[in-house]
């Protein structure tokens, strides 16, 4: 099957998720796929940008036939919170760094007190991306 190929929702066990979403990571990236585990960070691991963000979101997208848009992740983010419940100040408050944490718990220890909401990129893992296309898969929003 090649990364182009839409999977079914349904025949797509989070195993062979975490295998797609890994792959294509690192096709994306142009990095061994040797290097690329669930624990990864996407930027101080494997080096990507935020450009790269964008690559990966359309590949996955294709791969499994689902939409990521951004403002579907930053709504996931924040949830029910207005902006400036979120982040006033330009810096997240406790029940922002809360919410983070339960939305990504494999970054859990790096949602910090201090944080700016330029640096929620930072801490996507490839678990993060797995999550989510778990998540649209299922036919929950991000």
């Amino acid at each position: 099957m090649n990364q182009a190929t839409t999977l079914s929702s349904e025949a797509t066990p989070a195993a062979d998720v975490a295998a797609r979403v890994s792959a294509i990571v690192a096709a994306s990236l142009g990095c061994d796929p040797g290097r690329v585990q669930l624990t990864s960070s996407l930027m101080a691991d494997l080096g990507a940008e935020s450009l790269d963000f964008l690559d990966i979101v359309f590949e996955l997208e294709r791969a499994f036939g689902i939409q990521i848009t951004r403002g579907e992740m930053e709504r996931a983010a924040r949830g029910d919170m207005s902006e400036d419940e979120f982040a006033p100040g330009g810096t997240v408050s406790p029940a922002g760094l809360a919410r983070l944490r339960l939305l990504m718990p494999e970054s859990a220890e790096r949602i910090q007190p201090g944080l700016r909401p330029v640096q929620i990129l930072g801490l996507f893992t490839v678990q993060t991306f797995v999550n989510l296309v778990c998540a649209k898969r299922d036919g929950q929003s991000a």
